[in-house]
């Protein structure tokens, strides 16, 4: 969505972290379960980041600091894709959609003047 220059000032001055602080229950209750693994799906992305770390020893290059960087960039893919389908594996909404919300919300008070 676009915002309005002013009103993207006003949201880029204070952090999400803040920005959440200060919102209603209910985004602050999804954003905490959001972040924790509570459900089979968010422990399911931890099984490829352990599998690397076992098999690591497998991986056909003599120099083992080389090793540790190949292990330590597949856990980072690993990492970032996981963030991507997340939402898809657990149910859960993405922060960035509960930031958008967060954002949605901060922005119909400022429409409506009670927040300057």
């Amino acid at each position: 969505m676009k915002y309005e220059p002013d009103f993207e000032t006003l949201w880029n001055s204070k952090s999400l972290q803040q920005w959440t602080a200060g919102a209603p229950e209910r985004f602050q209750s999804e954003m905490k379960q959001s972040q924790r693994p509570t459900t089979a799906g968010d422990w399911l992305g931890i099984v490829p980041i352990v599998l690397v770390v076992v098999y690591m020893d497998k991986i056909p290059v003599n120099n083992e600091l080389l090793r540790y960087l190949i292990a330590a960039v597949l856990i980072i893919v690993w990492f970032v894709i996981w963030q991507m389908i997340k939402p898809y594996v657990t149910g859960k909404r993405s922060i960035a959609q509960i930031e958008e919300d967060i954002k949605a919300y901060y922005h119909q008070l400022w429409l409506e003047g009670k927040l300057r």
